[in-house]
């Protein structure tokens, strides 16, 4: 007798699972990726040079305005390093290419604006899960 598997994994919930995808490809946003930095430094309202600049300086390393030509052009050889992106965001003011990788999860970036807001409402969910946990203790034990 032979064992038959299930292909498939049985999920406790309905939710999908964050990295399932759902066809090939849906996953490919380089070129969407690099026409969102270059909107994001045309928004600025600084040049290329500038941005290239502030970009060096806050990293340490050079950066220069080729380089950065490059890294928004729509050759895939040359791409964006992950921990450049916080100072190229900083540079340029907006956090629009944070936005732009993080859709595809369902995932969303919260801005400096809503920071207070966002763990006021995570500090609100922890005291109730409390608020139950000790409910739910007192009563075990028979405590009002």
């Amino acid at each position: 007798m032979s064992k038959v598997r299930s292909s498939k994994d049985s999920l406790l919930s309905s939710q999908q699972a964050l990295f399932d995808t759902d066809t090939e490809g849906s996953m490919d946003i380089a070129l969407g990726f690099r026409q969102c930095l270059s909107r994001s430094i045309s928004q600025s309202g600084k040049d290329r040079y500038q941005v290239a600049a502030e970009i060096s300086r806050l990293q340490r390393r050079d950066l220069s305005k080729d380089t950065l030509d490059k890294y928004t052009g729509s050759d895939l050889a040359h791409a964006l390093r992950a921990e450049a992106l916080p100072a190229l965001c900083r540079v340029v003011g907006s956090l629009q290419p944070f936005h732009y990788l993080l859709d595809p999860l369902g995932g969303e970036v919260v801005g400096p604006e809503d920071r207070d807001l966002f763990r006021l409402a995570r500090l609100e969910e922890q005291k109730r899960k409390l608020d139950l946990e000790i409910a739910g203790l007192r009563g075990k034990v028979g405590i009002r």
